[in-house]
């Protein structure tokens, strides 16, 4: 066999489609090894088993800047943590896909219920107690007193413990990754919520009947044989809390998506 072979030869030698092998190139995966006379790409044998990882890995949606830093890593504890990572990625992306199957394939008559994928927050949480539907004066005080000590809030949550007309709860605020609770408030519980995708329910009935929310929720949820991760939430946005969501996280995402 020749030293070096041609890309036609190269692509023949490796399985690789010769557009797939001068896409490589362009992106800087591979290199010709040199150009014969004529000015042709041509390769080496040592180049065989590279382009069939970069294959291997493209067909795997291993980004390309992550395949350019595993070909340049030299410590191999270091790959194994990549594709460890990877592995983790593409599972979970397996499991975001197969939520969405079961979602389009599910018995659901009700538009307002959709799927929400929420990314990880920062949580806290305090102790509130109110008749049901009647929590605004408790968010409405703690929002300003964030306001106050100058703490942008982006998100608000109620968390259901107990009670049927006199309902004990937490209610929530999402804070930046940084902030320390422990300076400003005593009895506050800090959560730092993962990323997850969730069975969503648009409220827009009243307030008053939020409990025939949750029962469809979770009806929904029984039916199609949903297992939740977590506890459903009231989520709120807007002015005057006025747009409502309750969510119900079911499945955790725990790398980075994948680009």
């Amino acid at each position: 066999m020749s030293k070096y072979m041609s890309i036609q030869e190269f692509s023949d030698r490796t399985g690789v489609s010769k557009s797939a092998i001068r896409y490589y190139e362009s992106v800087n995966l591979l290199r010709s090894v040199t150009r014969d006379s004529s000015g042709y790409r041509v390769y080496s044998e040592e180049q065989v088993e590279i382009v069939k990882l970069i294959s291997s890995l493209r067909l795997a949606d291993v980004p390309i800047k992550d395949i350019q830093a595993f070909l340049n890593e030299k410590k191999e504890h270091t790959r194994k943590k990549m594709v460890d990572l990877w592995v983790r990625s593409i599972r979970e992306r397996m499991e975001v896909l197969s939520v969405g199957l079961r979602y389009l394939e599910s018995d659901k008559d009700n538009e307002r219920i959709y799927l929400l994928e929420k990314n990880p927050e920062t949580i806290l949480w305090f102790a509130a107690e109110s008749n049901v539907g009647e929590f605004k004066e408790p968010f409405y005080n703690k929002m300003e007193e964030f306001k106050s000590l100058g703490i942008p809030t982006k998100g608000c949550y109620l968390k259901y413990l107990s009670g049927r007309e006199k309902i004990k709860a937490q209610i929530g605020f999402s804070v930046p990754e940084t902030f320390c609770s422990v300076d400003i408030w005593d009895h506050v519980e800090m959560e730092e919520m993962p990323a997850s995708v969730c069975l969503a329910l648009h409220f827009t009935d009243p307030i008053s009947s939020i409990q025939n929310g949750y029962q469809k929720l979770m009806k929904y949820a029984s039916e199609n044989k949903w297992v939740p991760t977590g506890p459903i939430l009231e989520s709120y946005r807007g002015e005057g809390f006025s747009n409502l969501d309750l969510i119900m996280p079911v499945t955790e995402m725990v790398t980075r998506r994948v680009k």
